[in-house]
């Protein structure tokens, strides 16, 4: 923005003007509330500011800098966000009807500015106001019509119009307001509609030009006014007696400087209303006042207009001290005290207030003059128009502009503009009556042409205008802004308060309806969604959307015309249909999508929201029809959160505007209407005082005025639960997931609902979630309704009871009102709900929407008042009623009402509290009781989601679970069998428990007990919520039992279990602690010390220990390259360890702790990492190895010396040889255990020492006297386990795995064994060897095959010599199963082994980093010869292992069992054969044998599908045989029906597999009946067995898609029409063959008959499994029988059980007999089964 300067030369010089010189004549910076913040914004200093002429000369010209660096400043949005709300916040101050005074703020001051003087009013120039505050004071009439305590009203919405409310005043007089020189604008060519965008550059006048236009302009404004001047009509004589009484003279002012841009403040829209429109060239136009104002009507710039604030009650106030500079005008003595107009004034002032009485008559004649004037204006001018025979018009007044060649001439826009404003004006003054009617009638008829000639433009969208050149369609743009303006203006003229019924023409309110619909249809509907294709109008994004901004004005007078006048009904419906197209129209999801913009889209759609609920509350007849469209309109609205919910409310928050309108409309469904009401109108409320037919009249006025109530009340239920249930039985049939979106849009409602619930704005809120209460609760409840119908219902029961929880939770409390209410606390109850009446009634003079809120919460006050009229309390409750119906009859109550904290905020919580008198609050019990009924649901997901929805009201008060029902409930779900269930109850009390720790001791058992569960995602859950449990806790006892049941998670089926187990015990154990010991040495040591209580008690059994091991080792992996692992594992275990010394050190038998637990723990942490030690500790252990009392530990010090010993630094010699000596003298009297450890330990020494001379003559000296009873075994006198044998044995076997002597074969022949070997190794063996044989006694034998095992381990090669092989085979084919568990176990332990080594080989070449070993790819495989034993080794005795694993269910087989897992994990057997074995295991009864089954199985299938498919029919067979064997040998146990489902849930992922399978099954289901019935009976009561067990496991697979039950029926089906029908002959013919044989030749036919009876009974078992098949997945006959593999297409549809069938096939007693002795009844099984053969034969 510029002003120009005119310099010495007489050269205008265009000169910048400043932010604070600019922002000065605003409202913005000029004017605030009182008591508000001092400034509302405060503009960025971004340079010095200077004055608006930077030199005396005024001759340079000053940049554009201050606003180009405003533009670009850091912090501009942050600034322009502050100044957007600001400016919201003022437009609510403005509207506020409570507001008692404004602060006029002192702007910065004109340094050099020129002065322009404009004659002050003396009582104005004391206050030193600002540009824009002198024009507010001189030119408005500030008044007031309530006065109430101070308060912020709610903003405002943005395109809202309401320039009538009763509040505001707008008095203007043209002769008052001073002329303001209009700024030259830039000429624009009507050839470039672009150069629109730039009409705010403007040039401002010096004063010598400005005195020389108005010179001018005066005197052409005088020619033309004595020119055109036509006389007026007459008036009332009283009016012109008035009107020359009260209007004094007014001089002529010289002209003020105002931007443009500044316009009234009191626009429908609140922004300038013509700011890109209207191309009309500048005209000069004549006021009543003979003031000339030059329009610019190129691009539609408004004459600066003085705006008009109408205000309450108004003080001046002294300027605000942030401003700059004082006015220079402004009065010192004033500035300490402020002088305030109020509507009330002390006797003493009646003649201040008669003199401003007058004022206000006054002004407003003059508005009547002003208006009266400018309609002679036009009426002249448009008696001036003339159209010659040619079509040219002439004599064209500057008023007009031309339209269509067959058009008269249209009113130009800035006519129309002031016409409008005049009208509006008089309106508001009072004097709109005296308009004569045919003036008004005239100005009608000018406008309409206006409408016709825009109706004309066929609009196309996106498109613009079709074959249309971009001139025409700027001109069609320009013509609908001008019919817009004619809309309002004729608009305008209905809303007066007339009652000529010729104003409100139904003609002229249809075509008004028409253009308005056909421009929302045409134009906007389709910009709505995207900027994407818009052709012609990408050009003239602004001007259109100053259309839609125009358009919203029209709207908001059409909802006020509603309000006032009767329409007819094709109007009605036609604003109905346009309307909810606009509401419902696609909307962009993003501001930068939108091409009108999003706010301009939200704007639009609010004003067609007032006009529906206007609609609905106006024309009760219509309510039907409009809640029916918005409800079946439904589905277009968007489904996702963020777009839906467009919305603002008052008090935060967003919510959608369909659910905005569909409170509205149930609120006004169920508002009282009261001038429906046939009062009395008696202001006699005092009982006392009241006649006797007063009060007659008051109880007849009591009944009516309830009766209307319960009306209101019934008509606003039957609406709320029209919506609910079209809302819920469209939800039902659909999901969340699915095309309809009505689940999801339930689900937004639900929510929106809840949101407003607590705002009295929308007390509607209360009867929609009640209504949807109810229902939820029904169909929560109903059997007749699906899963998916119960899991909507349970989670809407969910989230409502959440809210209805919370006001329960209301921090105050709330008495009944109820027929036996105390006085006291009807009172309460009435205070609360009249505050609330009171605040909402102040609310319809801000927001128009509370109007409803108003009548709604009044009728169903009054309803629940009259719901306890009766009993002790109906005297008091009679006291509210009748203050109810004094509302109703004395329109002042408002006035005499008063409260003192009516804050939005302190209404919300009064409201809260009314809440809980209303149903909803009470139906809480209903909900919990519905949600823990569903816990014992029989369907799983109805338990689940129970427990879910449960979770969720735990979550907002955990109490609940302290109620005794509940945690029955929960408890109960515990134990579930659907695995779901369970972890949902799991995680309620992992919850609950965290929240109150106090009943920790009682609750974690349970999670314990869980940690074990079937469902992985359950033990998952468990291990989460046990650490957090451990962490809440400090009970050492607790932690322990916490830490055990993880530690068994070590061992979990599930690989995820196993790592979360693992991260979960490394952060609690070996994690950091809550202090490092540099900062709290006492601290760390205390939690050191709480851990090492915690691995003691873990470790006291023998798994614990064992686990507590593998723990520690994972933690001290190296391939664990973490930060936790290296360093801070590494400190807290060597804390432990420190710690743990101390303890041995410091041990006495008076301690808890026992000495094995210490060195028990010691122990692990040197099985870990040897580097926790240090030398000195070894030498504190060595006293333990001699020490007899100590002997419960010697295993523990060995496993120490075992693993730190060699890792240490160097040793004292001394020390190393006595430690030798100790265990040297011990060394026959180490137990099995303890002799594993020692044998290593003295092997390290002796290398330590170089010396290993000492080991070889132990070894020699053993080997001695072995052999003499060696001797004594040849000879047969050795019959029992000697304990010298077999601990001779022992040292032997260890001695020569662990100790390398064949160094030393001097030794054989200083112990005399010579000719026993040619090593002290081959000497062993073959002295174990001799002990090996059959002959020996059993304990003997076992020994010595166990060592020479362990000889073999350390010496691969040995098992493939022939001696060895011949040990073993004699071993595994002997009756002694103790022998065969020691061979295996001693193979298991070999491979184990194997893996090590070669484990810690790939860690020693550095995994895929390694070097490449030369040798090996040159053909040395030395170091890989073991892998060739293991394989030759296992293959050979593969199917004796399988056999022994099959054998029985104890400790036997599991070692088997455990055998078969390594070999198929290291890969040394066909998996082929192993199959078989795998799937019969899947049975087992051992869960964990099941377990291990199964992976072995999954691991098998993924990576050998093809290779093992073909051995699962081999699989069922040794599935039968390994539980009739193994496990449950009766026919008919229940078990036996689910050994399938193991098998099946591996392979139904592969689609081949899964119908290969069920092939193969069936197929050997088959049977040749002649066979069958000439062969052993035997075998053909075998294949019936084989028949029904399948047929019982087919029966419980879980099938997932219709391919799957089709295949198998197929698949039946072909059995029965194959051998069916051979069978079905053969008993034709048996039984025509016995009845022509006599008895005895009947006999001798029995054979068969009982063969053919088995037949039948097979055939019978295979029909019941197709029918059961049927019917437990609901297949049709049809598709059954046109079912064709090779030509039925891949149908993966996923398919469901029937709920509530028994999936358990029911065979008959017949099919599972296995023996058919009895006669008749092996024919009735023939007749059975012939009938249904033939029946099949028929519909075939």
């Amino acid at each position: 923005m510029t002003q120009e300067n005119r310099s010495n030369s007489g050269t205008r010089i265009p000169v910048p003007v400043t932010l604070n010189n600019a922002l000065q004549y605003t409202a913005f910076t000029s004017v605030t509330p009182a008591g508000s913040v001092p400034s509302l914004a405060n503009v960025p200093e971004i340079i010095a500011q200077t004055s608006i002429f930077q030199l005396p000369e005024q001759q340079q010209i000053q940049s554009r800098q201050t606003f180009d660096l405003l533009n670009t400043a850091p912090q501009s949005e942050q600034h322009a966000a502050l100044v957007e709300s600001h400016l919201h916040s003022l437009r609510g101050y403005l509207n506020t009807p409570d507001m008692r005074s404004l602060n006029f703020e002192v702007p910065a001051a004109f340094n050099s500015l020129p002065t322009i003087h404009v004659p002050i009013p003396a009582h104005v120039q004391s206050f030193g106001l600002g540009k824009f505050s002198e024009r507010l004071v001189i030119d408005s009439d500030v008044s007031f019509q309530y006065s109430f305590e101070s308060r912020e009203p709610p903003p405002l919405r943005s395109g809202s119009d309401h320039p009538d409310i009763p509040l505001v005043n707008i008095l203007r007089t043209v002769q008052d307001a001073p002329s303001f020189q209009v700024p030259k604008v830039k000429p624009i060519s009507t050839q470039e509609p672009e150069a629109v965008a730039h009409y705010d550059e403007l040039a401002i006048l010096s004063p010598q030009e400005t005195q020389e236009t108005l010179q001018g302009v005066n005197g052409k404004a005088q020619n033309l006014q004595h020119q055109n001047k036509r006389q007026k009509k007459e008036r009332p004589e009283k009016f012109v007696a008035a009107t020359q009484a009260t209007h004094a003279p007014q001089a002529q002012t010289p002209m003020g400087i105002l931007p443009t841009s500044l316009t009234e403040v009191n626009n429908d829209a609140g922004r300038p209303q013509d700011q890109h429109l209207s191309p009309m060239p500048q005209k000069l136009i004549l006021d009543s006042a003979q003031q000339p104002k030059i329009l610019n009507a190129d691009i539609g710039i408004q004459p600066p207009q003085t705006p008009s604030y109408v205000l309450s009650d108004m003080s001046f106030a002294k300027p605000c001290p942030s401003s700059a500079t004082s006015h220079s005008s402004a009065s010192p003595a004033v500035e300490s005290k402020s002088v305030s107009m109020k509507r009330k004034y002390p006797d003493d002032t009646k003649q201040a207030i008669t003199t401003i009485d007058d004022e206000l008559t006054s002004k407003a004649h003059t508005v009547l003059d002003a208006l009266q004037s400018l309609i002679d204006t036009i009426f002249e001018a448009d008696d001036n128009t003339e159209r010659d025979t040619s079509g040219v018009q002439r004599g064209l007044s500057t008023l007009w502009v031309l339209g269509g060649p067959e058009t008269e001439p249209l009113l130009a826009n800035d006519a129309e503009i002031r016409l409008e404003g005049g009208l509006r004006r008089a309106i508001s003054s009072k004097i709109y009556h005296d308009v004569p009617l045919d003036d008004i009638l005239r100005l009608q008829k000018i406008c309409m042409r206006s409408i016709r000639n825009a109706s004309q433009i066929a609009w196309k969208g996106k498109k613009g205008l079709e074959d249309c050149q971009d001139e025409e369609v700027f001109a069609a743009i320009i013509s609908t802004d001008n019919a817009l303006k004619a809309c309002k203006t004729i608009t305008r003229t209905m809303l007066g308060d007339r009652e000529e019924k010729q104003i409100c023409s139904e003609d002229i309110m249809k075509e008004i309806v028409d253009f308005i619909s056909n421009l929302l249809e045409g134009l906007f509907i389709p910009l709505i969604p995207a900027l994407t294709e818009m052709d012609q109008l990408m050009p003239y994004k602004k001007l259109v959307v100053g259309i839609a901004q125009e358009t919203i004005r029209v709207l908001n007078l059409l909802y006020q015309l509603l309000a006032v006048q009767d329409l007819s009904e094709n109007v009605i419906t036609r604003l109905e249909f346009f309307s909810i197209n606009i509401i419902f129209a696609e909307n962009a999801t993003k501001e930068k999508d939108s091409y009108l913009g999003t706010s301009s889209i939200e704007n639009l759609r609010l004003a067609t929201m007032d006009i529906l609920a206007q609609v609905f509350a106006s024309y009760p007849s219509q309510r039907t029809f409009v809640l029916g469209e918005i409800l079946s309109s439904l589905e277009k609205l968007p489904v996702s959160r963020l777009t839906a919910r467009q919305y603002r409310l008052v008090g935060g928050g967003n919510i959608q505007l369909v659910t905005a309108l569909i409170l509205r409309l149930i609120q006004t469904a169920g508002s009282i209407d009261s001038r429906s009401l046939r009062l009395s109108g008696s202001n006699n409320f005092n009982l006392e005082t009241m006649t006797a037919e007063e009060k007659e009249v008051e109880v007849k006025d009591r009944d009516e005025f309830m009766q209307t109530c319960q009306k209101c009340t019934v008509e606003a239920v039957k609406s709320s639960t029209d919506v609910v249930n079209f809302l819920v039985e469209r939800a039902m049939k659909s999901t969340k997931s699915g095309d309809a979106p009505y689940r999801v849009l339930l689900d937004l409602f639900t929510e929106d609902f809840i949101t407003v619930l607590e705002y009295p704005e929308w007390p509607g809120a209360e009867l929609l979630l009640r209504c949807l209460t109810m229902h939820m609760i029904g169909c929560a409840n109903g059997e007749t309704y699906g899963s998916q119908v119960n899991s909507m219902s349970l989670d809407l029961l969910g989230i409502i009871g959440v809210k209805l929880l919370s006001l329960r939770n209301h921090p105050t409390t709330m008495p009944d009102l109820t027929s036996v209410s105390s006085k006291t606390d009807v009172e309460k109850i009435d205070s609360i709900a009249s505050s609330i009446l009171l605040y909402l009634h102040k609310s319809q003079l801000v927001d128009s929407t509370a109007t409803s809120s108003y009548g709604y919460f009044f009728s169903t006050w009054a309803s629940l008042l009259g719901s306890s009229l009766e009993g002790d309390s109906a005297d008091a409750i009679l006291g509210s009623v009748r203050k109810l119906i004094r509302t109703v009859s004395d329109n002042s109550w408002a006035s005499k009402e008063d409260f003192a904290d009516d804050s939005p905020a302190a209404m919300k919580s009064k409201y809260d509290q009314y809440l809980k008198l209303l149903p909803l609050w009470k139906l809480y019990d209903r909900v919990m009781s519905e949600i823990l009924r569903a816990l014992d649901h029989p369907r799983i997901v109805s338990r689940t989601k129970g427990l879910r929805v449960l979770g969720l009201l735990l979550a907002k008060d955990p109490s609940i679970l302290g109620n005794a029902n509940v945690m029955d409930s929960v408890s109960s779900r515990l134990r579930d069998s659907s695995p779901q269930v369970r972890d949902a109850a799991v995680d309620i009390v992992g919850k609950y428990i965290l929240v109150k720790p106090e009943v920790t001791k009682k609750l974690y058992p349970i999670l314990c007990e869980r940690a074990g569960d079937t469902g992985t995602g359950v033990r998952r859950r468990v291990v989460k919520l046990l650490k957090d449990v451990y962490l809440a806790t400090e009970d050492v006892e607790i932690r322990a039992q916490i830490g055990d049941r993880l530690l068994r998670r070590l061992e979990d089926s599930d690989p995820g279990v196993v790592a979360l187990a693992k991260k979960t015990l490394e952060e609690l154990l070996y994690g950091p602690t809550c202090s490092l010991p540099e900062d709290d040495d006492l601290g760390f040591k205390t939690e050191i010390n709480t851990r090492i209580n915690i691995l003691l008690q873990i470790r006291k059994s023998e798994s614990g220990a064992r686990l507590v091991q593998m723990l520690t080792l994972h933690v001290f992996e190296e391939s664990d390259g973490s930060a936790h692992t290296a360093h801070q594992a590494q400190m807290i275990s060597k804390a432990i360890v420190e710690n743990l010394f101390e303890a041995v050190i410091d041990w006495t038998d008076t301690k808890k702790t026992s000495l094995q637990s210490l060195f028990g723990l010691l122990s692990v942490f040197a099985v870990a990492s040897r580097s926790l030690f240090e030398a000195d500790h070894l030498v504190a252990l060595q006293s333990y190895l001699d020490d007899a009392k100590t002997d419960a530990c010697t295993f523990y010090v060995l496993l120490i010396f075992r693993n730190v010993l060699p890792g240490v630094g160097s040793f004292r010699p001394k020390f190393l040889v006595e430690v030798q000596q100790s265990l040297l003298k011990r060394l026959t009297k180490f137990t099995l255990k303890e002799l594993s450890e020692a044998v290593p330990c003295l092997r390290d020494i002796s290398n330590m020492l170089k010396d290993t001379r000492r080991l070889a003559v132990t070894t020699g000296s053993c080997l001695k006297s072995i052999y003499k009873f060696r001797d004594v075994l040849l000879r047969g006198q050795l019959t029992n386990a000697d304990p010298r044998v077999v601990r001779l044995l022992h040292l032997l076997g260890h001695l020569g795995r662990y100790c390398s002597l064949d160094s030393h074969k001097e030794i054989l022949e200083e112990q005399e064994l010579k000719g026993r070997g040619r090593t002290l190794s081959e000497a062993i063996i073959l002295a174990l060897q001799v002990f090996t044989r059959p002959n020996a006694a059993g304990g003997i034998r076992r020994t010595a095959v166990r060592n020479l095992g362990m000889i073999a381990i350390a010496n691969p090669r040995l098992f493939l010599e022939p001696s060895i092989i011949k040990i073993l085979d004699a071993a595994l084919d002997s009756g002694d199963m103790d022998l065969k568990d020691t061979v295996i176990k001693m193979f298991n332990e070999f491979l184990a082994y194997e893996q090590a080594r070669a484990d810690d080989a790939v860690k020693k070449r550095g995994g895929s980093d390694a070097k490449v070993d030369v040798a090996v790819l040159q053909g040395e495989a030395k170091n890989f010869s073991a892998d060739s034993v293991c394989s030759s080794l296992m293959q050979l005795y593969l199917d004796r292992i399988l056999a022994i694993a099959l054998a029985s269910e104890d400790e036997r087989a599991f070692s088997a069992i455990l055998l078969v897992e390594r070999i198929v994990r290291q890969g040394y057997a066909n998996p082929r054969n192993c199959i078989p074995i795998l799937v019969a295991l899947e049975t087992s009864s051992r869960p964990v044998v099941r377990s291990l089954a199964l992976e072995l199985h999954q691991t098998l299938h993924e990576k050998h599908e093809s290779l093992i498919e073909g051995a699962y029919l081999e699989g069922v067979k040794t599935v039968l045989d390994y539980n009739r064997r193994a496990i449950d040998p009766r026919r008919n146990s229940t078990r036996l029906d689910e050994n399938l489902k193991p098998l099946y849930s591996v392979i139904k992922s592969s689609r081949n597999t899964r119908k290969k399978f069920i092939g193969s099954v069936t197929k050997a289901m088959d049977f040749d009946a002649s066979k069958f019935v000439e062969g052993q009976l035997d075998s053909t009561i075998n294949h019936l067995i084989y028949v029904s067990y399948c047929a019982r496991n087919i029966a419980c697979l879980e099938f997932s898609t219709f391919e799957e039950p089709h295949h198998t029926v197929y698949a039946l089906d072909q059995i029965i029409g194959s051998t069916g029908m051979s069978v079905l002959y053969m008993i034709t013919d048996y039984q025509n063959q016995l009845s022509q044989l006599s008895g005895t030749e009947a006999t001798s036919k029995i054979p068969s008959l009982q063969g053919l009876t088995v037949c039948c009974a097979t055939l019978y078992s295979i029909w019941q499994l197709r029918q059961h098949i049927k019917r437990l997945y609901n297949l049709s006959e049809q598709n059954c029988r046109t079912y064709q593999p090779s030509k039925s297409a891949k149908d993966t549809r996923p398919i469901s059980k029937i709920s509530g069938y028994d999936e358990h096939l029911q065979l008959e007693d017949f099919c599972l007999q296995e023996a058919f002795d009895n006669d008749d009844e092996n024919l009735a099984i023939l007749e059975r089964t012939k009938y249904i053969l033939a029946a099949l034969d028929n519909s075939i």
